[in-house]
């Protein structure tokens, strides 16, 4: 990954509800560890300082609802401009504002990736029925209920994540025992092992994602060099701790992990 100028790279995470504000948190602090300059979590007014006590590094904007609702969306769309990469997604509750929010950011130039609520159908149609490029990222359980189980006779274990991107029209990622992306042609697959992921790994890799596509990288390549990355972080994890940690334990590593692939033009 190429070093470039961080302070031009913006992204936004939207995510969070009264209930969570762990997941906005370690979004946005992944995304920067992966190389933007600034990061705006939208969230909830009630859990915003939460998530400033979580980092003084992230630029928390209080959202005038609880929920993701359209008038709260177009809140977000006025009041945060510029932005290179965006997570929706993390953790937040959709109230008819998500496709809104989605085909806004797109239309300024943001690129897109989409987790949780944020890949939920009515998004993706819009976004795909629109010609904008999106990454969706979920978890093993997440995917089974979305597209259904692996078909009978599927030789390449990849292969439900190709079909999947090529139904909804962008790069289909999944965070499992089985780490892929696809974007409906090309496929990308390395098995992390059998342990389990802790909750707040997707939003770990949603924000390094976020991060990676700020940057300007490929969204098939970003979402496979995310995939990647998770797997050597949470080796590095266990090794030092076991089973026994948090998701918290993943941005720890980000930041040397990471390095190891860092170069500089001279």
């Amino acid at each position: 990954m190429p070093a470039r100028d961080r302070r031009r790279r913006r992204a936004l995470v939207v995510g969070g509800s009264w209930s969570s504000h762990g997941d906005p948190a370690l979004a946005g602090i992944a995304a920067l560890y992966a190389g933007a300059g600034e990061v705006y979590v939208a969230a909830p007014s009630r859990i915003a300082d939460s998530i400033r006590c979580a980092s003084p590094d992230l630029s928390v904007v209080p959202m005038p609802d609880q929920k993701l609702t359209r008038g709260a969306a177009a809140w977000i769309a006025r009041h945060v401009r510029g932005v290179d990469a965006a997570y929706l997604g993390a953790g937040f509750h959709d109230a008819g504002g998500a496709s809104y929010l989605a085909l806004e950011l797109a239309s300024a130039g943001a690129r897109l990736v989409l987790g949780s609520e944020g890949a939920g159908a009515e998004v993706l149609a819009r976004l795909s029925g629109a010609g904008r490029r999106f990454v969706a990222l979920y978890d093993e359980e997440e995917f089974a209920r979305a597209f259904g189980p692996a078909a009978p006779g599927d030789d390449d274990p990849a292969e439900p994540v190709r079909r999947a991107a090529a139904e909804v029209g962008g790069v289909v990622a999944v965070l499992g025992q089985l780490m892929a992306a696809s974007d409906g042609a090309a496929a990308f697959s390395c098995p992390s092992g059998p342990s389990a992921w802790p909750a707040g790994s997707v939003s770990v890799m949603g924000g390094l994602l976020t991060g990676l596509v700020a940057l300007g990288m490929d969204d098939l390549k970003a979402a496979a060099a995310a995939g990647l990355v998770m797997g050597l972080a949470r080796d590095a994890a266990s090794s030092r701790m076991g089973f026994h940690w948090g998701a918290s334990a993943l941005l720890d590593e980000l930041p040397g992990i990471l390095m190891r692939f860092d170069y500089a033009r001279p």
